[in-house]
């Protein structure tokens, strides 16, 4: 869904993409960086995955998401209940998933942190999101 918004002489145009949790929005996406709005649904998870090159801050907004890690390494999970004003990064090759405690909007910003560009195709899933 487009809305158009009038800044000025400038008009913008807002496209929201569908999601199994929600709805995203990408601000903007460069080769050294990328900043998405996501709308996200209480009881909603995304896909458990990990980017190849891209770091990934989430900044949340308002409600209440649970980002999981998974560190292969030292065999263990973490989990992160992160509510308005929290912010987490989550380096590239690190396994996670959020899931969504309470309704709301969050920032997320990427950045290559192992050199490369900022591609949204980078992503590597293990499993599909969906209703908790």
């Amino acid at each position: 869904m487009a809305q158009a918004k009038k800044y000025g002489p400038y008009q913008i145009k807002t496209v929201w993409e569908s999601k199994c949790w929600g709805k995203v929005h990408h601000i903007f996406s460069t080769s050294q960086n990328a900043v998405s709005h996501l709308m996200v649904d209480k009881g909603f998870r995304c896909s458990k995955h990990k980017h190849l090159h891209r770091a990934n801050m989430f900044c949340v907004q308002s409600g209440i998401l649970r980002v999981r890690t998974w560190d292969w390494a030292e065999m263990t999970t973490r989990d992160y209940d992160l509510k308005a004003g929290d912010t987490l990064v989550v380096p590239s090759g690190l396994k996670h998933e959020f899931r969504v405690i309470e309704s709301g909007r969050v920032i997320e910003v990427y950045w290559p942190d192992r050199g490369g560009e900022c591609k949204f195709d980078d992503i590597v899933r293990d499993d599909v999101g969906g209703r908790l």
